[in-house]
């Protein structure tokens, strides 16, 4: 494996901050859990179109993770690192290798699948959640203050605050947007980062259902169930902003030559 150069650290660097900004822009939190949605995928999602693995799961990993601990979301900071870092890898990973592979319509199937599954996944929580476990609606606008190099830089953020069980019809649009985005656009790049979503969503929910809902927050442990849908949701949002940015890219790259 090759060593990171000084490029590759100034990469990291500025897809670190992309990242950041990203995810604290916009961000949906979740009551039944404490966590939120943000557009920190679709960078990441990005990210891993253009720059190495390793870069790409540096930066996936450290932005959003700093983004929880300037959003008061400390008690995810641990778990977001670990997580998006093995997200970012593997999405850069499987990116690299459907590049050079032409096995497109055995990945379209399979992606097809994949779809076909997360609609099933979401009908199921649909018909097992009889009830929100609790809070309102609201938006809240605020800066958060930042600091990078000397400079004191507050970035906008809106916070908008939505019951779990309007994230469970969220996802479901999401969802057929999602399958419906696929037949269009005919491209496996989706599964890459159909894939790295899968992780995001896996993870957060075994660390929401052992450590932070029982153990840090004193929730029930369920209750990480009413982040999956919100997860989803959000790695879908993620790929429906960042398929055209790496459509764009990839032309740009074929007219240079």
């Amino acid at each position: 494996m090759a060593g990171i150069g000084i490029k590759d650290v100034i990469r990291a660097v500025v897809y670190t901050i992309t990242t950041f900004v990203a995810t604290v822009l916009l961000t949906v939190e979740t009551p039944a859990t404490g966590g939120y949605f943000n557009l920190g995928e679709a960078a990441i999602y990005t990210i891993a179109f253009i720059a190495p693995p390793l870069v790409t799961a540096i930066s996936s990993g450290l932005g959003p993770a700093l983004a929880d601990l300037a959003l008061g979301y400390w008690y995810f900071a641990p778990a977001t690192f670990v997580i998006k870092f093995s997200e970012g890898f593997v999405v850069s990973k499987l990116l690299n290798w459907l590049r050079s592979k032409r096995h497109k319509e055995a990945v379209l199937n399979i992606i097809r699948a994949l779809a076909i599954v997360l609609a099933t996944a979401l009908t199921v929580i649909v018909i097992v959640a009889e009830a929100s476990p609790g809070g309102g609606a609201g938006v809240e606008f605020s800066w958060t203050p930042t600091t990078f190099l000397g400079l004191s830089i507050p970035i906008p953020n809106l916070k908008i605050v939505l019951p779990s069980l309007a994230w469970i019809v969220i996802a479901v649009v999401f969802i057929i947007v999602a399958v419906l985005s696929i037949a269009i656009w005919g491209k496996p790049y989706v599964l890459s980062m159909a894939v790295g979503g899968l992780i995001m969503v896996t993870g957060y929910f075994l660390y929401e259902y052992f450590v932070s809902n029982p153990i840090i927050l004193h929730r029930e442990a369920q209750a990480a169930i009413f982040e999956i849908p919100v997860n989803i949701g959000q790695f879908v949002a993620g790929i429906i902003l960042a398929y055209p940015l790496v459509q764009f890219i990839e032309r740009a790259k074929g007219s240079r030559g």
